[in-house]
Formats: C-alpha cells, structure tokens, sequence
C-alpha cells in the first residue's frame, strides 16, 4: 500500500511537471499567408508573402536604414495572441525566437561583391518600449557576395527583448541597413514565443521519474 501511494505521488509530479513544461506557446510558420493563427500577423511596413520560401520577405525597394518608420515590417501579437503573449510575460521566463535569411534574389539596386549590410529586429510593447538589437551589437553584419546567401537565428528572452512582466502589447520590428540605393529584400521565418521550464519543473519531473524507477525495481 505504502509503495502504491509513492507511485501514485510520483505519477501526479510528473503529469504537473510534463504540464508546465508544456506551458503556453505560439508558433508562426507562414506556410499560407502573413497572418498566423491566434491573431498574430505582419501588419505594418513594406512586406509580401513568399510563396516558393513560404516566409514573408521585407520589400524595401530604397537602401539605408529601414528600421521602425523606415519600413520594415512589423509583425502585431493580436488579440487573442496578445493574450498568449501576455501570460507568458507575467510567468516572467518567456522567449522569442525566429529566422532572418537572404537568397540571391535578396540584393536589389546597384551592389557589387563585397558591399556591406546589416539586418536588424526590434521588440516594442508598452512595458519596456521600443528595445533594439538584444544584446546591443549589430545581430547580422556582412557583406554581399554575387549568387549566395545566408541564414541566421535568433533566440533572445523577453527581457532581452525589452518586453517586461507588465506589458500588455507586443511588437516585433525588422529592418535592415546598407548603402544607398542597395536594397535589402530579407526574409522572416518561424516566429516562435515560448515559456522556459522553471528548474523547479524538472525537479518535479525527475522526482517524478524516480519515483516511477523506485516502484518498478521492488515491484
């Protein structure tokens, strides 16, 4: 009886951590469209959506910087996403992630190998404000090479992001910087917010799983 209430305990400790660990989250693919499910979608600034990458494309068609008011293109936490967005931001261990890439078609106007661009995002919301580059450097600096491309990912906290546990809106902003008259036409994939399992989460779900190894020996 005393073993069947271990297990019993056991068992409950790992369904509590399993459902912390699978905490709210939100996932933007953009296999169809700009907008994604819950609300969240691209709404502001110069973008398309990009059928053969399935990923929305910043059209800039001036170089310099493009950030905020520049252009680029703003992607809005709607209701109910903003809901979402905001309980994960109160829990205090939230996430954002997503992908920036280039293809040969990215580089419009007058460039020539070896000419310099930067890529650049943004978090605005009504706690941290607007809160540019996590991490304070230029997120990609490089230079254009005829025929080629790149990929880059990012995965910054909330906090990083400027989005504090009291906002109740949520902003991201993208742009990209270069030489006049080279435009930077970039690409926007995977948007990703998510809650970080707390460590005492996965004490749960190891004391959980000892508990299951302990029964399974003595029975």
């Amino acid at each position: 009886m005393k073993m069947r209430r271990i297990y019993i305990m056991a068992a409950v400790l790992c369904i509590l951590g399993i459902a912390r660990a699978n905490a709210a989250s939100l996932l933007y693919t953009f296999d169809t469209s700009a907008a994604g499910a819950d609300g969240g979608a691209f709404n502001a600034g110069n973008y398309a959506w990009s059928s053969a990458y399935q990923a929305v494309q910043a059209t800039d068609t001036a170089g310099g910087w493009t950030m905020g008011s520049g252009g680029g293109p703003q992607f809005e936490f709607g209701w109910p996403s903003q809901s979402t967005v905001q309980t994960i931001a109160t829990a205090g261990d939230g996430r954002v992630s997503f992908d920036l890439f280039v293809d040969a078609n990215s580089f419009v106007g007058t460039w020539a190998d070896g000419d310099w661009y930067q890529l650049h995002f943004a978090g605005n919301s009504n706690g941290g404000g607007w809160t540019q580059d996590a991490g304070g450097s230029n997120p990609v600096d490089t230079n254009y090479h005829p025929g080629t491309g790149g990929n880059w990912h990012f995965d910054e906290s909330f906090a990083q992001m400027g989005w504090t546990t009291s906002a109740t809106w949520f902003q991201l902003e993208f742009g990209a910087n270069s030489a006049s008259g080279h435009s930077v036409q970039f690409y926007i994939d995977n948007i990703q917010v998510y809650e970080v399992p707390e460590p005492a989460t996965c004490a749960l779900i190891g004391l959980g799983t000892a508990g299951l190894l302990i029964f399974r020996r003595r029975s």
